[in-house]
């Protein structure tokens, strides 16, 4: 497979199409349609002044890859303070950084080195996924950034002067979403070859939920089957209406973790074969690519699903935790019964564990991981033995980031579950914020690049 080093999903200048313009980062931005990712911004044509710019149309929501950001019109050569605030009934977050303004009045995000900043290297997002403040619930951290508007005001100030200001509302992706609890009785009698569901005590039992993504405009795409990542900011609440912004549906298994390693959760094969076979017969799917996703500690029930099921399953996107098969935390239980036999599994990870084959994937795997990952410091020889099983093929992508923490897989721009430290340190607190934001623009990019591809085929 292709490795991507530490230059992976570095933001550099987009690509665009006249056709699909949005959200932010190379192939993602040129091919996300208007209606998905970026939403409410206030224009600034006419002013004069110091002051915010952006380009025309460009629309912002929490899940923010960067764009071109500029202060123009300031006094060249002063140092300006500019810091984002924002205030919710949950609390106020804030962030803050110092730029120097250049000989033509202008301070480029994108482009100019920051000071006094919780980020080292340019970036136009920096002060939107940099905003700290309250420690929230799991529910609550999916409210505000996933279901509310959040309104985070620029201010750029010469000391006590307040130079510009400029708030931009960042809206949830959740809130147009459409989601519904699905039971074991839906995949056996869904109206479609009149299969009756068994008479069962726990017929009605909830499977899992759907996310469907299909819309006048695009009545069919591709499908995701997800086993939640239970961990804060990569669950479903937070990675399926991304999924769905891609045009990907999305049926979301449940999966409980207590360490974010081990599943405290058992997974029948049975019921993901019938899963397999709903999402088959749904008419907005296309079922020709179904991909499969579980990262942390539901990597290892993805890696399973597309080794089990390689006629069903188009493609892999996995990343941070073990690929083969661990026992319940504490036991000697498999998380995965065949019937009623457990399958073969491990106490703990190690290096003489040989992982699954993903030869058999006919279609794309992205995999990825941080190299400083302290809630499973194996993520990455994990990866890297699990990609040696297959030889490279069109789509695949080998993401390993240097200096990036566990949570490479929450959505670009969210201010959740980011390291505090600076990257260089001493090996026990390399992790930095801005690397592991790099490695969730890069894996996102992927994932973006091969679901379009699969609605435009």
């Amino acid at each position: 497979m292709r490795r991507r080093g530490d230059g992976a999903g570095r933001v550099g200048r987009t690509t665009r199409t006249t056709a699909l313009r949005t959200v932010g980062a190379a192939l993602v931005v040129a091919a996300l349609a208007v209606t998905g990712g970026l939403s409410g911004c206030a224009s600034t044509e006419g002013q004069v002044g110091p002051r915010f710019v952006t380009p025309p149309l460009i629309r912002f929501s929490s899940v923010l890859w960067p764009v071109p950001l500029q202060l123009v019109g300031a006094q060249p050569g002063v140092r300006l303070r500019i810091t984002a605030s924002l205030t919710s009934a949950r609390g106020t977050w804030t962030s803050g950084a110092t730029y120097q303004v250049g000989g033509d009045g202008t301070i480029d995000f994108a482009h100019d080195r920051p000071q006094l900043a919780p980020f080292s290297r340019p970036d136009s997002a920096g002060l939107f996924w940099s905003l700290r403040g309250p420690s929230l619930s799991t529910a609550d951290l999916a409210r505000q950034w996933m279901r509310d508007t959040s309104p985070v005001t620029l201010t750029a100030a010469d000391g006590d002067r307040v130079v510009a200001r400029r708030t931009f509302r960042l809206e949830g992706l959740g809130t147009t979403s459409r989601a519904a609890t699905v039971y074991t009785h839906d995949l056996a009698n869904d109206g479609v070859g009149g299969r009756q569901a068994p008479h069962e005590t726990h017929e009605d039992e909830p499977v899992g939920t759907f996310w469907s993504a299909a819309s006048i405009e695009r009545p069919v795409g591709p499908a995701v089957l997800m086993f939640d990542d239970p961990s804060p900011g990569a669950s479903a609440a937070f990675t399926a209406p991304v999924l769905s912004q891609f045009g990907a549906s999305v049926f979301v298994v449940p999966v409980g973790s207590p360490d974010g390693v081990h599943v405290s959760t058992v997974i029948d094969s049975g019921t993901v074969s019938a899963v397999l076979e709903w999402l088959d017969r749904r008419t907005g799917v296309d079922a020709r690519h179904l991909f499969v996703y579980g990262t942390g500690a539901a990597e290892q029930l993805a890696v399973w699903a597309a080794t089990r099921f390689p006629r069903q399953l188009h493609g892999l996107f996995a990343g941070g935790g073990a690929s083969s098969l661990l026992c319940l935390a504490g036991s000697s239980a498999s998380p995965v019964f065949a019937g009623s036999v457990g399958l073969p599994c491990v106490r703990e990870p190690g290096p003489v564990v040989a992982p699954p084959s993903l030869q058999a994937v006919a279609g794309p795997v992205v995999l990825t991981c941080g190299r400083d990952d302290a809630v499973y410091p194996r993520a990455c020889d994990d990866l890297l033995a699990l990609a040696r099983t297959r030889a490279t093929r069109a789509g695949d992508g080998l993401l390993v980031r240097s200096h990036a923490a566990h949570a490479v897989t929450v959505p670009p721009g969210l201010p959740i579950d980011l390291p505090t430290g600076d990257g260089h340190g001493d090996a026990a607190a390399t992790a930095d914020a801005q690397s592991t934001q790099a490695a969730r623009i890069a894996f996102w990019n992927a994932v973006g690049q091969q679901l379009l591809r699969a609605v435009l085929s």
